[in-house]
């Protein structure tokens, strides 16, 4: 395994293998529990918001809203938990993007070229540790 994917892939875990997707149990790359924790907390609202967004019902707008938003808090924790685990094993956040909006081709965070060349996905931010 040569890094991590925090993603919400409808599962009970949100840590991925980044090559293959499969998930990963914390206690196999020795996450601590305060890692764990703050994966746990950080899921549990990421996950929140993915599901009132796939209902699509009146709260969908500020979800996708709250997905979109770089600066937004959900956003925000989950860079900083991709990057403090990076210390460990490179990992990246999974970055939402409504398709209905076209692919994103630019870094929602620093605003560079996205590297397309990935193998899920659309693209990857190394610097912002974002994968799109």
């Amino acid at each position: 395994m040569t890094g991590l994917l925090l993603v919400d892939l409808m599962t009970e875990n949100p840590i991925h293998c980044a090559e293959c997707r499969r998930e990963v149990d914390p206690e196999r790359i020795a996450l601590t529990s305060v890692e764990v924790d703050a994966i746990a907390h950080w899921f549990s609202a990421s996950s929140a918001l993915y599901r009132l967004w796939i209902q699509s019902g009146e709260y969908a707008s500020y979800a996708k809203e709250s997905l979109l938003d770089p600066n937004g808090q959900i956003n925000k924790v989950g860079r900083e938990i991709a990057r403090a685990l990076s210390a460990k094993l490179p990992t990246q956040v999974w970055y939402f993007h409504d398709t209905d909006d076209g692919e994103p081709t630019n870094c929602p965070v620093c605003s560079n070229p996205l590297d397309l060349a990935v193998k899920w996905g659309t693209g990857q931010c190394i610097e912002c540790s974002i994968h799109i």
